[in-house]
């Protein structure tokens, strides 16, 4: 301190300064901590002060006069005041910069909970340096929305062609990015369902995100949108990407919705194709799974029929088992129509002779109704057995329900 020409700072070190010492008082080791940070401040003193400060006193020259004139009440907490000293003396309160946030939320995006610095956006936004907000993150997403409105841009998506051309132009570089957002990724599939031509180009944009896109709340509804609206030649990379991955997709929440759409819509593709392949490797285990079952599913739905086939031979390994199931029992009603004639043979003669053992079980009611009512099965001989289990299914509520859809009780209908 001696050393500084400014005379505001000398004049700390002269003994008016320091307190009068008592005996056997915590005064040396507040004055100690005080010399600390009084140390550590004097890098920033020569900071010219902002206004509403004490004229002729530098900012920094100001903190540590505030700081030197109540020593012991600011010595209370010294290890908490130590660790931002140069804070204190260059940021006063009430000046810090403040971020003016858009009023479009990522709180419920899991992809937007990781911080990006914004990449190939405006200088507006790339500029800015200062804190972020207590609860909210930085994303390229937020900052985009800065520059743009989210409203402006669906009212120019719905417009005509010069509009809509002009919204995409405005979307370009952007489109991994406003996929990980709520309000964003709307945008990108309507944009995706007005222009097909550009939506190429935009599609292309996502291409290396789509496992990411398979874990997102949001981008997963973009990439099924690129598969329901664009050819095979525009969205080959989802299944090229997801390849190798597929029996773990399968079992996420939102990954299976993708690969539902990529069977509904390109299942006779190579690439869909070599993704089947490797699904049904584990297809014992998905038919069972309460998401895996959705892609079996479309496979029966949709799939070539060596692919049907081969779930119906999974099926046929236990029957029953998969007959009692909450998630597979959907997928043996689908077998029964799907699969071909001899297995379908074959597994209504297994379940048939086994109805008094499906009719009162909870999932099994289900495929006992779809027994009864295919075209190949014996109806006499079916509802024999089923009018058996009568006294049983009367106390159940899922019981009644299939007495009456088979016309059983027509007094118990379904509420």
């Amino acid at each position: 301190l001696g050393q500084t020409s400014d005379p505001a700072i000398a004049s700390m070190a002269t003994p008016a300064c320091v307190p009068t010492m008592q005996p056997n008082s915590q005064i040396p080791q507040a004055m100690a901590s005080q010399q600390c940070i009084v140390a550590m401040l004097v890098p920033a003193m020569q900071v010219p002060a902002p206004m509403g400060t004490m004229p002729g006193f530098p900012m920094g020259a100001q903190a540590v006069a505030m700081f030197c004139t109540q020593p012991m009440a600011m010595c209370t907490q010294p290890m908490a005041m130590c660790t931002q000293p140069m804070a204190m003396a260059t940021q006063p309160e009430g000046l810090q910069p403040k971020k003016e946030w858009s009023s479009f939320s990522s709180s419920d995006s899991t992809s937007d909970e990781i911080s990006r610095a914004p990449t190939s956006l405006s200088s507006k936004s790339s500029s800015w340096n200062g804190p972020v907000a207590a609860g909210r993150v930085w994303n390229s997403a937020t900052a985009f929305f800065n520059e743009y409105s989210c409203d402006g841009l669906q009212v120019q998506l719905e417009g005509d062609a010069q509009e809509v051309a002009l919204a995409m132009q405005t979307m370009e570089h952007h489109v991994w990015d406003l996929s990980c957002h709520p309000q964003g990724c709307r945008l990108v599939q309507l944009a995706l369902e007005r222009n097909q031509r550009q939506a190429g180009v935009l599609s292309s944009e996502l291409e290396g995100h789509v496992l990411e896109a398979m874990v997102s709340p949001h981008a997963n509804y973009v990439i099924q949108k690129v598969l329901t609206q664009l050819t095979w030649s525009a969205c080959s990379f989802v299944a090229t990407e997801a390849l190798g991955h597929g029996t773990q997709m399968s079992r996420h929440r939102f990954g299976c919705r993708i690969f539902c759409r990529l069977f509904e819509f390109h299942a006779r593709q190579e690439g869909t194709l070599l993704l089947v392949e490797e699904i049904l490797q584990e297809a014992e285990d998905l038919s069972c799974h309460p998401f895996g079952h959705h892609v079996i599913q479309t496979i029966l739905e949709h799939g070539c029929q060596k692919h049907r086939d081969a779930v119906a031979e999974v099926i046929l390994s236990n029957p029953m088992g998969f007959a009692q199931n909450q998630n597979s029992s959907y997928l043996v009603e689908k077998a029964l129509l799907n699969c071909s004639d001899v297995l379908q043979e074959w597994l209504l003669s297994e379940l048939s002779s086994n109805l008094t053992t499906l009719a009162p079980s909870r999932y099994g009611c289900y495929v006992a109704r779809a027994v009864v009512e295919h075209p190949k099965t014996q109806r006499e001989v079916a509802m024999a057995q089923v009018i058996a289990c009568v006294p049983e299914l009367r106390k159940t509520k899922h019981g009644q329900f299939l007495m009456y859809d088979l016309g059983l009780d027509r007094r118990n209908r379904r509420k």
